[in-house]
């Protein structure tokens, strides 16, 4: 079998950056906004959640919360992590958010690290030419 590379235009017009954001006492959300940068699609994937080796012996809770609209009064923050440093000091995840999406940290002091990705792709993409129908 020949495994050879393959570009495609898709790969070319994707941007991922390291994110990250600590949640702690001092600041317990943190929304995440994509950069503004021409005409491009923004997810946020999560792939870690840790404790900072300050944390005390205690539970950290860290949910989403819901966006606010007034169709959303019914739904409810949604737990992603609790931590203890004895029992679970980090959870590996592979969750994509579209943003704005806020992190809150419902109990415990912190710190908490939360790492992932933005990933931008350009909306729309290259015309295909000769793909006319005939009328």
């Amino acid at each position: 079998m020949n495994r050879s590379p393959i570009s495609s235009t898709s790969e070319k017009e994707t941007v991922s950056l390291l994110w990250g954001c600590e949640l702690n006492q001092e600041r317990p959300t943190w929304t995440f906004k994509p950069q503004k940068v021409g005409k491009q699609d923004c997810v946020l994937l999560l792939s870690t959640i840790s404790l900072g080796e300050k944390a005390k012996e205690e539970v950290n809770v860290v949910e989403i919360l819901p966006s606010a609209s007034p169709d959303d009064k019914k739904r409810r923050p949604l737990t992603l992590a609790s931590l203890r440093a004895s029992v679970l000091p980090m959870v590996v995840l592979g969750l994509e958010f579209s943003p704005p999406v806020t992190f809150q940290l419902r109990a415990g002091s912190g710190p908490v690290f939360l790492c992932g990705q933005e990933h931008y792709r350009k909306k729309g993409g290259k015309k295909r030419r000769g793909s006319k129908t005939p009328s």
